[in-house]
């Protein structure tokens, strides 16, 4: 069974929010874009400590946007940044293995971009990863 909870925030774009047990897809949410306004938002997300457990938020960005973002994990998990076109799953930002970062990256398509973190391994408490992003027109 699929789930996925999706609320439209206003000027800040369509959020898609999930922690994925059984197989919700970015690509089911409605793209709703508006290429003339910055893009923002504060989320928390709480990671389970269990092995393979995975989060991720997605929100839907226009082409030609500069996304800046920076989260903090309380331990390290796989981070990316990825997009979903023609039953592809494709990376708009490279997996890393951190438990917090500062990066950028620029939108080429219209898209729901997912933010997303995997534990590869069990760790020891459940904690919340705490994501900061903002999108604006290049």
């Amino acid at each position: 069974m699929k789930k996925l909870v999706s609320l439209l925030l206003g000027l800040s774009g369509a959020l898609c929010y999930g922690i994925v047990a059984g197989g919700a897809h970015a690509s089911e949410a409605a793209v709703i874009i508006d290429n003339s306004q910055p893009i923002s938002s504060q989320v928390e997300l709480l990671m389970r400590k269990k092995a393979g457990t995975m989060v991720e938020t997605c929100v839907a960005i226009p082409a030609k946007y500069k996304v800046s973002f920076n989260y903090t994990s309380p331990e390290e998990t796989l981070f990316s940044v990825h997009y979903h076109q023609d039953g592809k799953v494709l990376l708009a930002y490279d997996e890393d293995k951190r438990s917090a970062l500062t990066s950028q990256f620029t939108t080429k398509l219209d898209q729901n971009y997912c933010f997303t973190w995997v534990n590869s391994k069990g760790k020891t408490n459940d904690g919340v990863i705490l994501l900061e992003y903002e999108a604006t027109p290049i």
